[in-house]
């Protein structure tokens, strides 16, 4: 492609016999070259006289012949037009007559006039199409007639048109029908008459527009040759005046035998009696359901108009013009003919076969069935506006998310989206109302997707997220919520020196990235019975922007500060979703632990929160060796243990939790009840007088511990065996702990270990030997040894990490052992 010198701005011109055009801009050239070798467009012109056409970003002059008369060409070019961008348009008369420009947006059309006032052979402005992607028909017009329309191709800059664009059309049109159409926006997209029910005005109006003259002419070939039926009609005449009868006369009479009689010669005679007429007639089942569709057609282009007024501010006169004028040639033709007398339609009559057949019924049958139907993303003989590409985007991207979602978790929530349709178009409700409910087998816990949650109340400015995304944690009662924010915007040849990236490539835009720090920071919930009073409710925030190379992107600065600070920036297109994907799935198999540590706390907070001394092991598991000893321990509020199992660093006991073993207890198993030691005591076995000697120990010494109260724990602590020998444990596990085992971890490491293996497959064991802990599932194997995590599958280490790891980013290495027993 041959590109002209640096600095000139020529982008377009055209010559005809009465004008010349020529379309400029300063910002082409880039654009132009990076999109030539991967998509095509065209510019296609309808005018009288076109002489010479040339694109001055590409090797193109042609020259036409065409004299006087009307031509159409299309001409295959790369793309010229983009959105965001601004376009000089010069339109100069060539032969002193009044030019006029339009176009049926009116932000473009209010654009272009006279340099001069008062002159009209030079007109010119700047046009800017915005988001808005896809055709539009610049129209010019010389002393009122038309000479020119040119129709052009505006490209979107930040995502591929014919696949991204497109796809994202077809996501949100299949998630909720008629979601991605606008109407009289400045540029349009090209349908198809699909095969859902319609109920958008702006898609009838469009549809009912275009067709509307056959429509018109269909009607009016039914009125002039309708179709009809004879009928007989029956009246009761003098004798005389009847020239037919029929066996229905015959039966009226002998019901009104009163008017027999004889005359003077004794014969029969009659006086009146019913006759028989044939009658055309056009009340016919066919002619009343086209009297339907008629007042049909009227009914729903008043409710276009009254809708397009109000939810319009400024409605273009030409539209409201012609659906005025499509209602009076619809009522002329209803009020003017035979219609007129007919009776009304009722929806129970059956259908003939004159609506497939006969001339006119046939082709209204048709039209009515097109005003019924919706609009398909595929074909080119409807033109309709589709939302600008930024509110297309921010569709999408909630739709997409629910999508993915979808795909791997229960959806449990019937009512997803909420619609408003008090308008002319459809546009998504926003607020709590449109949301995505779904459970996580593995967890049971539920996960719910927010589109557009409202305007949040802050102690500051109020803050509107696009998307949040609520997880529910087991073992607490706080919602983890995290912003995914939809930004059609990207830095996408980063030059200054502000900008984070050490290697300049494509990401969000900073200021976007400051968006979410505002989010995050300042969306807050006002506990009151804290001492803290208000707390963050958002534990991290992401743009979503439109880029591809996801490979790449992994490298980005914005990309790798999710992981330490848990704000940043992901790609999000149709055919870009893996690092979307990998973040969500990895919040959610998050334990609550994790979730926590992704955010970011206030210098000296280490000192503020409680740590667990896992040294301290003060919490003595007892075990019983009969339901009878239970029972009355249980109800004297005491424990009692011989001092040799008992070694003197295991004192002071602080606490007893009372366990009651699987072969002793049965369906009862499990610790539900612990209490607080207020006295230890070291007594002879005889003296224990409230439980009978069972064995000749009588001098043998114990220690009696008194207890204040049991307290019921939160839940029960399931068993996995059935002996369990004398241990220990802390409080903190007494409290968190789902089985016995459990009780005996020893470190926190292991804890967190624990607790992210349990929420990562359905059944994990903790092996405890006489020196470790370790874990296992199905053939894996976790050891903890000499400062490291192996993990070992089939007899063989796979992988091996530091513990000192693991204690500073629990999640992410426990991901990198999974991978390995995977791969």
């Amino acid at each position: 492609m041959a590109l002209l010198p640096t600095g000139s701005d020529k982008l377009l011109e055209i010559r005809t016999i009465d004008l010349d055009l020529v379309i400029k801009s300063k910002k082409i050239q880039t654009a132009v070259t990076a999109c030539a070798d991967e998509q095509s467009s065209s510019v296609a012109i309808t005018s009288i006289g076109l002489e010479r056409v040339k694109v001055g970003i590409q090797d193109i002059d042609l020259g036409f012949e065409n004299g006087n008369r009307y031509s159409a060409n299309t001409i295959n070019v790369a793309p010229l037009f983009f959105e965001q961008t601004d376009y000089e348009l010069v339109i100069s008369s060539r032969n002193g007559k009044a030019i006029r420009f339009w176009n049926e947006n009116y932000l473009i059309r209010e654009r272009i006039g006279p340099i001069i006032e008062g002159n009209d052979t030079l007109i010119t402005g700047i046009i800017n199409f915005g988001n808005s992607v896809g055709y539009t028909d610049l129209e010019i017009t010389a002393d009122g007639k038309k000479i020119m329309v040119l129709r052009i191709e505006v490209y979107p800059s930040k995502i591929t048109y014919k696949e991204d664009y497109q796809s994202m059309i077809e996501d949100v049109s299949e998630m909720v029908y008629a979601a991605a159409i606008d109407f009289m926006q400045k540029t349009y997209q090209e349908f198809s008459i699909g095969d859902k029910q319609n109920n958008v005005p702006a898609i009838f109006f469009q549809i009912i527009s275009r067709i509307f003259d056959k429509y018109v002419n269909a009607a009016k070939r039914i009125t002039s040759v309708p179709h009809h039926k004879l009928v007989t009609e029956h009246t009761v005449v003098p004798e005389y005046k009847a020239k037919r009868t029929d066996r229905k006369s015959e039966k009226w009479l002998l019901a009104h035998q009163s008017n027999i009689m004889l005359d003077r010669s004794g014969n029969l005679m009659v006086d009146r009696v019913l006759a028989a007429r044939k009658q055309i007639t056009y009340d016919t089942n066919e002619n009343r359901f086209v009297k339907f569709i008629l007042k049909e057609t009227i009914r729903k282009l008043e409710d276009f108009i009254i809708r397009y007024k109000k939810s319009v501010k400024n409605p273009e006169e030409t539209v409201l013009l012609e659906a005025d004028r499509m209602i009076q040639k619809v009522r002329n033709v209803l009020n003017t003919s035979f219609l007129r007398e007919v009776s009304e339609y009722s929806a129970a009559q059956s259908m003939s076969l004159v609506f497939g057949m006969a001339p006119g019924y046939r082709e209204l049958y048709k039209y009515y069935l097109m005003m019924q139907r919706g609009l398909s993303v595929h074909g080119d003989f409807f033109r309709i506006s589709v939302k600008d590409t930024a509110q297309l985007y921010e569709y999408w991207c909630f739709i997409k998310l629910f999508t993915l979602l979808k795909n791997q978790y229960q959806l449990v929530s019937p009512d997803i989206i909420k619609i408003d349709n008090s308008g002319i178009t459809i546009t998504l409700v926003k607020g709590k109302r449109s949301k995505a409910c779904f459970i996580n087998p593995k967890t049971g816990e539920q996960i719910t997707l927010i589109y557009n949650p409202g305007e949040t109340k802050t102690q500051t400015v109020n803050q509107k997220p696009d998307n949040v995304l609520e997880l529910e944690k087991k073992g607490t009662e706080v919602s983890y919520k995290y912003v995914f924010d939809a930004k059609y915007r990207i830095e996408k040849e980063p030059e200054n020196a502000f900008y984070p990236d050490p290697n300049n490539n494509p990401g969000p835009k900073v200021d976007d990235i400051n968006t979410m720090h505002r989010y995050r920071d300042s969306i807050v919930y006002e506990n009151k019975v804290s001492k803290f009073t208000f707390e963050k409710t958002m534990f991290g925030a992401y743009i979503l922007f439109p880029y591809d190379d996801e490979e790449l992107y992994k490298q980005h600065h914005f990309y790798k500060s999710i992981e330490s600070v848990n704000i940043g920036g992901l790609p999000f297109l149709p055919g870009a979703t893996s690092l979307v994907q990998k973040l969500l799935d990895e919040l959610i198999s998050d334990s609550k632990e994790s979730a926590f540590e992704r955010t970011t706390l206030p210098r000296g907070i280490e000192e503020k929160l409680a740590v667990v001394n896992w040294e301290k092991r003060d919490v003595l598991i007892g075990t019983f060796r009969s339901r009878q000893q239970f029972n009355i321990c249980f109800d004297k509020n005491f424990y009692y243990i011989p001092v040799k199992q008992v070694t003197d660093d295991r004192l002071p006991i602080h606490y007893i939790a009372l366990y009651q073993t699987k072969n002793k207890f049965g369906n009862d198993a499990g610790i539900r009840y612990y209490g607080e030691v207020l006295r230890t005591t070291k007594v002879r076995r005889k003296n224990i007088k409230e439980v009978p000697l069972t064995h000749a120990n009588g001098d043998e010494l114990y220690y009696r511990f008194s207890v204040r109260e049991w307290e019921t724990l939160n839940h029960t602590i399931q068993p996995k065996e059935h002996g369990f020998p004398c241990d220990y444990t802390n409080m903190f596990l007494l409290q968190h702990s789902e089985y016995v085992p459990e009780l005996l971890i020893e470190s926190e490491e292991k804890y967190r270990f624990y607790t992210e293996l349990k929420r990562s497959v359905n059944y994990a064991e903790i092996n405890k030997d006489a020196v470790n802990i370790g874990f296992e599932y199905d053939d894996v194997q976790f050891v903890f040894n000499d400062g490291n995590i192996l993990a070992v599958k089939d007899g063989a280490i796979v992988e091996k990490i530091l513990i000192a790891d693991f204690a500073r980013r629990p999640a992410d290495t426990y991901r990198r052992l999974q991978v390995a027993v995977k791969s």
